[in-house]
């Protein structure tokens, strides 16, 4: 199993870590230079890549070396992949070698994909000059360092290639995200959580970026809570770096699952919160990114649900259309406030910080209170989400529609039941449970409108600023808004008091 960091660079960094003294110590060996051209193969429609993994064969000098990767996980730039590879005779693929990986690492695929006789095509090259050497750590921690310059090619068509790959020979996959981010403090870098073959198969065009939901979590029984915690939080980044590329492509639904993921990560730190509790720092920068992530979906809430569906007269229809061109770019002003954020180095030491105190089990360095991360998820997970339900039901109690923000408090708190829920879905499945969690789930629905009408009212107020002329406009608005809230506020409010305050279930 493969596991490296991969870190983008720009020109200028590719010189600078050439003459790093962090990963050039005095009196190391000088790198190995090469020159080698990756071929990826495919059939016409790429049946390979749709199931996650990519055929290479390497050519370097006479040599030439096969190999069939993918599958694994990405998590804070840290990449584990399965990797069979063999020595072949020239740089087209061996079938017979390639039946034989198919087998070994896409059993049900080889029952239904003749190997032997695919037809396989070439999809792209790269073509780079590698620097290679080893960097050998404390406690027995040895690491190879890869710098890769070139590009991928496809026809006429080329992207650059620039790259540090820390891959991990020997030891903890802690002192990798270690390595990197002392690597980033000294040459502010980006993570790379797109593969090569991935870029690749972007540029003959069969990848496209798109919003990805949030995965199950695999949890056993028997884990301590420590390595459950662990688990989920690694889901949680999986799911925020799987929509870096849509967000910097100005995909909104990608920027809406990022901020999902972000959300999920801080639910789960609140639920552990008498356990243990991220650095102040990392803490600080979650805090920042949820802000920026925040105000750009608002707006794209704002657009997208508001503006249609207001029951507008047809001569204010021109002033409807003058304020909606406002509103997008507030949108648009925002989004590129957060491509920039998850383009910046402060998002990328977050991630590797993240990533370092994950795989680092962080948490054991907090004390006695931290030592109940050592009992087992089995016995722990319903103590958690009792206390999830009983704020629930706390808050419930406490509604007061003369105080619409105790709905809002309700909303937050029962969102937070619903991701610990989910969270441990692994370990309970009975019907009462996913009874509560789709209640849940509508009551998150309907209080959510209520919240929506709340945040869109402050956006009329920045508008007013941006397009004052249509003030009589924006006064409607906030008065449909305002009668929206006054109408809903009831129903919310019963609904709460007859679902939410009774017990409810693991």
């Amino acid at each position: 199993m493969e596991c490296e960091i991969k870190l983008a660079l720009d020109t200028a960094s590719v010189n600078q870590i050439r003459k790093l003294p962090l990963l050039r110590p005095q009196g190391s060996p000088r790198p190995v230079e090469r020159e080698h051209v990756d071929r990826y193969f495919d059939t016409a429609d790429f049946t390979l890549w749709q199931h996650g993994f990519a055929l290479r064969v390497r050519s370097e000098g006479t040599r030439h070396v096969q190999t069939l990767k993918g599958g694994g996980t990405v998590v804070a730039g840290l990449h584990r992949r399965v990797e069979l590879e063999a020595e072949v005779s020239s740089e087209d693929p061996d079938r017979e070698l390639f039946a034989r990986q198919l087998k070994e690492a896409l059993p049900a695929l080889a029952k239904k994909f003749n190997a032997h006789d695919a037809a396989l095509e070439p999809v792209f090259a790269n073509k780079v000059k590698r620097a290679a050497w080893l960097l050998d750590l404390a406690d027995g921690v040895q690491v190879e360092c890869a710098l890769d310059t070139g590009e991928l090619q496809r026809g006429d068509r080329a992207v650059p290639v620039r790259e540090l790959e820390l891959e991990l020979k020997q030891g903890d996959p802690a002192r990798l995200y270690d390595l990197a981010r002392q690597v980033h403090e000294a040459v502010p870098v980006r993570i790379e959580n797109v593969s090569k073959a991935e870029r690749g198969y972007a540029l003959a065009g069969s990848v496209a970026p798109r919003a990805v939901k949030a995965t199950a979590v695999a949890l056993k029984r028997k884990a301590s809570m420590g390595e459950a915690l662990a688990g989920i939080l690694r889901n949680c980044l999986e799911q925020m770096q799987a929509n870096e590329q849509g967000v910097l492509a100005g995909e909104v639904e990608s920027l809406h699952q990022m901020r999902v993921g972000l959300r999920r990560l801080r639910a789960a730190m609140a639920m552990v919160k008498d356990m243990v509790q991220l650095p102040e720092a990392l803490a600080a920068d979650v805090e920042w990114l949820a802000g920026e992530l925040g105000d750009a979906r608002n707006w794209d809430v704002f657009i997208e649900s508001l503006l249609p569906g207001l029951p507008v007269p047809d001569e204010h229809k021109p002033a409807l259309a003058r304020v909606e061109v406002a509103a997008r770019e507030q949108a648009e002003r925002h989004r590129a406030c957060v491509r920039a954020a998850v383009g910046s180095p402060r998002y990328t030491g977050l991630m590797l910080g993240l990533g370092a105190w994950i795989a680092g089990e962080g948490w054991r360095a907090e004390g006695p209170p931290a030592s109940a991360l050592e009992r087992k998820v089995g016995k722990t997970a319903p103590v958690l989400v009792r206390h999830a339900a009983a704020r629930v039901r706390k808050r419930a109690r406490g509604v007061d529609l003369q105080h619409p923000e105790t709905l809002h408090r309700v909303r937050i708190a029962a969102k937070k039941e619903r991701y610990a829920r989910e969270f441990f879905e692994a370990l309970s499945h009975g019907k009462k449970e996913l009874r509560r969690h789709a209640m849940l789930t509508g009551m998150q629905d309907e209080l959510g409108l209520l919240n929506d009408g709340v945040v869109a009212r402050e956006l009329v107020g920045q508008l007013r600023e941006r397009v004052p002329q249509e003030l009589a406009l924006l006064c409607f608005i906030e008065g449909v808004l305002a009668a929206r809230a006054l109408a809903a506020l009831p129903r919310a409010g019963k609904q709460v008091r007859r679902k939410l305050r009774a017990r409810a279930p693991f």
